[in-house]
């Protein structure tokens, strides 16, 4: 192995690894500062640079082997990435919408190398194993800092709920749904002490989850596992887990606000009716990825959020922001580009070993999560860009999908 191919593992497991925590990118935004910063635009700027550097590595190294994407992976991100390039041309704001694109350009390149090196010597382990490790801290250090309510301002501002290294808990819950599912699925496919690492770092996600007390992602949970047990073939599993769910539905239903500021109980009514509004006036290719925000302020509702506030900077559902940014083209293109997912994820599958059944459908399950979650919460262009494509990245990696013939999982 020359000094080039070493660096394989590293460079895609440092961009996994970094790319989770995008929301610490806020202080480059466009959009008014909201919430808690604990990172400095310096900070960010060093997080972007890490990102680009990694995936400068991934661009050459397939240049070099002129690896083409995958089967799924070209169709699918050349139908997110196109779409929200004519979007960023006729938006509202074509400079901020191009630093979206860029990004997805930038998380394009890791998908098409994640999947194309994923059985090369050392990558599957160095990613997963860095991302767990990474998922296990943050899992702790977010369930300590809603202990010792530090900092003081993060705690006041999410009234008590765990927000970790994030600004808000919902944030913070998106990051937990994904690291839970990944982590179960490789606990399942894994023996020895791999499988305990997994273990635990599964099962602390699910207590910081808990202490979310994020409902959106509560659902997402629910319907990740469902999905997770019916894929697996434990139906009765599954048919338990639809039970508990509605239970904890109704019990949800008792006590909306449970954990929430009361007067935020109607508050998604409100930003969506705005989100609405934004995609009817623009049905066709929407005002342009990242730039609701600058449209807000002339269809906010009655009593609804005041501009520079969490509510007016995204509709809080995934697809509302998606039909108000990029359109009806986008959604066309977000459709295609699941299909195409699914497809060549499916007949990856069909030839997959056991143990990367297991793992792949822990990461799909995760997908079903955050899309789940989605329905309540998220802005669309910032979790195409950041979760999706990384994600079902790994998905197709873990399943097979970059190579002829696969190996076990690691």
């Amino acid at each position: 192995m020359n000094a080039r191919d070493a660096l394989a593992a590293p460079a895609l497991a440092v961009f996994f690894v970094v790319v989770q925590f995008y929301t610490s990118l806020a202080a480059l935004s466009p959009t008014p500062p909201v919430g808690y910063a604990f990172v400095s635009r310096a900070g960010a700027g060093l997080l972007v640079a890490l990102l680009a550097a990694a995936a400068a590595w991934c661009g050459f190294r397939l240049w070099r082997d002129r690896a083409a994407p995958a089967p799924g992976s070209r169709e699918l991100l050349s139908a997110w990435i196109a779409s929200a390039a004519l979007s960023a041309l006729l938006g509202f704001d074509p400079l901020s919408s191009a630093q979206v694109v860029a990004i997805m350009l930038v998380t394009g390149l890791f998908h098409v190398a994640l999947v194309r090196y994923f059985d090369a010597p050392g990558v599957a382990r160095a990613v997963v194993g860095a991302y767990l490790a990474t998922g296990f801290a943050a899992s702790l250090a977010g369930l300590a800092m809603v202990a010792l309510r530090t900092p003081a301002a993060l705690w006041s501002l999410n009234h008590g709920r765990a927000a970790g290294l994030f600004v808000t808990a919902n944030q913070f819950a998106a990051y937990l749904l994904a690291l839970t599912f990944v982590a179960a699925g490789a606990a399942l496919a894994a023996t020895g002490l791999r499988r305990a690492g997994a273990s635990a770092a599964a099962a602390l996600a699910v207590v910081a989850l808990a202490a979310t007390v994020s409902l959106a992602a509560w659902a997402g949970a629910a319907a990740g596992a469902v999905f997770y047990a019916a894929a697996l073939g434990a139906k009765r599993v599954a048919a338990a887990l639809v039970l508990c769910a509605l239970l904890a539905a109704l019990a949800v239903a008792l006590r909306p606000a449970a954990g929430h500021n009361p007067a935020d109980e109607f508050d998604r009514l409100r930003t969506w009716r705005a989100g609405l509004r934004v995609a009817e006036l623009f049905p066709l290719w929407g005002v342009g990825p990242m730039a609701y925000w600058r449209v807000y302020p002339e269809v906010r509702p009655p009593n609804g959020d005041a501009p520079g506030t969490f509510g007016a900077l995204h509709p809080h559902d995934a697809y509302l922001s998606l039909a108000g940014e990029t359109g009806a083209l986008g959604l066309a293109a977000f459709a295609y580009g699941w299909w195409a997912f699914v497809r060549a994820l499916r007949a990856a599958l069909r030839r997959a070993t056991p143990p990367q059944r297991r793992f792949a459908l822990g990461t799909c399950a995760a997908l079903v999560a955050m899309l789940v979650q989605g329905i309540f919460d998220t802005i669309g262009i910032v979790e195409m860009a950041f979760v999706w494509i990384p994600y079902t990245a790994l998905a197709l990696a873990a399943a097979g999908a970059g190579r002829p013939a696969s190996g076990a999982a690691r």
